[in-house]
């Protein structure tokens, strides 16, 4: 991974440790793109925090790590394969548990933001949801 960019994650995500390892473990390798590409075409909104956000980096480091080992002698198509698997039966659970804690952080939040122009907490809610939570690189 190009060191600038890394820095930068470092900067501004530097609170994020799975995300730095993410990036500084995995950043070089085929598999991150392959992970990436396979997310996309499973929810195309998978970086905001209504999906998977900013929770992301662990997601993907749970499926590297535990296969780590057996990717370097795989074929990419059949670790395409292995991916799209995981992918399909982590997804949903991942998520929601990310929402809830979500949820629960904006609700507290919420109750403490003297400046929103959110009339209720689902409004709030739902315009917090867009923000982009994982830098993909």
């Amino acid at each position: 991974m190009n060191n600038e960019v890394l820095e930068r994650l470092k900067e501004e995500y530097g609170e994020d440790d799975d995300l730095i390892q993410l990036y500084e473990d995995w950043g070089d390798t085929p598999y991150l793109h392959e992970i990436y590409r396979i997310l996309d075409e499973h929810s195309s909104d998978w970086v905001l925090e209504r999906e998977l956000g900013s929770w992301a980096a662990e997601f993907i480091l749970d499926i590297l790590q535990e296969h780590e080992e057996e990717l370097e002698e795989m074929p990419e198509t059949e670790r395409v394969a292995l991916f799209k698997d995981e992918i399909e039966e982590r997804y949903a659970d991942f998520k929601s548990c990310h929402q809830f804690a979500r949820v629960n952080n904006l609700s507290m939040e919420y109750e403490e933001d003297e400046d929103t122009g959110c009339e209720t907490l689902d409004e709030y809610i739902a315009e917090n949801g867009e923000e982009i939570g994982f830098p993909k690189y």
